[in-house]
């Protein structure tokens, strides 16, 4: 079944219609990137509703069963369509309009506006990927890794982080990126016991932890990754903080497969970092669904209640971080397969030290 097929098998009628707006879930139905826009589904047709400078390139591109319909106005275009298909409920993404947008849809519509539930459809079939958008998760990996490899060869004392962060950017672009998946994590030394630090001026100095937070995009899909090296040599207390990390992402790797809670996956590893005595160091979640988004679901969290189901793409980052002193971040991307884990990384998770 298309995603368009499971929004038609959504509608509660042959009376209703679903109106999505948000830029990533109109490019997830249609296919076609564009900053404005509209896909109408009703129980038999899908339109992509578009203005003139996206008009003529959609309709070049853009396949069927999706109609391509040039838009003059979003809500006069739609209550043109309401009488011949009967429509009598639109449902809207609730989580990407504001209240004011709401209320300006149900005043201009000739059909009830309900927001509620369309939302949570999408992402629930978002959340599992097909062949095409798995080949071009991996893509995007393979991208980051090569900018990785070639990245590492600039590492040694005296660079900044910034002058690392610029050049890997760079490499992800020459090496087929569309844009970095998101702002780049360089960081080093007393920095990377930041989650989420910014590359600045700080220079690397022998002995530091670097962490990389990276990854690129490739026809709309995002990888994600994690790696930190250390430079010239890491101390005792460094390499058993790297070993407990490691240790914890393979067990989360170990609980990855159809049919286990999301939640489980986030416990392996995190009972694992507990019973180490870090457990007030990790403080964020151990993963998340990946795809048009770099945050998607699931949330591979405590909270979250998602069974795992094939198909599904989800990291494994746990992390251990010592406040003013230094960080540990492991991250892969894996693909729910049966009783597998299948890794979608292929450059080696052990201390590297360069």
């Amino acid at each position: 079944m298309t995603a368009v097929e499971r929004v038609q098998a959504f509608l509660p009628d042959e009376t209703s219609a679903a109106l999505i707006t948000s830029d990533v879930n109109r490019r997830y139905l249609s296919g076609f990137t564009s900053s404005a826009g509209a896909v109408l589904v009703t129980k038999t047709r899908a339109i992509l509703l578009l203005d003139f400078r996206y008009f003529e390139a959609a309709q070049k591109s853009v396949q069927p069963p999706i109609e391509v319909m040039r838009m003059q106005r979003m809500t006069e275009n739609i209550n043109n369509i309401i009488p011949s298909e009967n429509i009598k409920t639109i449902l809207i993404e609730d989580d990407s309009i504001t209240l004011a947008v709401f209320r300006q849809l149900d005043e201009a519509l000739s059909a009830q506006v309900i927001a509620g539930g369309l939302s949570e459809k999408l992402s629930e079939i978002r959340m599992v990927k097909t062949p095409d958008e798995i080949e071009k998760i991996i893509t995007a990996q393979r991208i980051t890794e090569r900018a990785y490899t070639e990245v590492l060869n600039l590492l040694r004392p005296g660079v900044t982080e910034r002058e690392i962060a610029v050049e890997l950017e760079h490499l992800i672009h020459v090496y087929g990126g569309e844009r970095v998946a998101f702002d780049l994590i360089c960081i080093t030394g007393a920095n990377t016991s930041l989650p989420h630090g910014v590359p600045g001026e700080r220079v690397v100095r022998d002995g530091d932890f670097f962490t990389f937070d990276i990854g690129a995009v490739y026809d709309g899909y995002h990888s994600d990754m994690t790696r930190t090296v250390a430079v010239g040599h890491a101390s005792d207390e460094m390499r058993m903080i790297y070993e407990t990390v490691l240790e914890a992402h393979k067990k989360a790797q170990r609980a990855i497969r159809a049919g286990v809670p999301a939640a489980e996956v986030d416990a392996a590893a995190r009972d694992h970092i507990a019973m180490c005595g870090y457990g007030d160091y990790f403080g964020h979640s151990t993963g998340h669904g990946v795809g048009l988004e770099i945050h998607e679901a699931p949330a591979v969290s405590g909270r979250c209640g998602t069974i795992l189901s094939d198909g599904m793409v989800i990291t494994d980052e746990p992390g251990i971080y010592l406040p003013g002193r230094f960080g540990v971040r492991i991250e892969d991307m894996f693909l729910v397969k049966g009783d597998e884990a299948v890794d979608l990384a292929e450059i080696p998770k052990e201390l590297t030290i360069i």
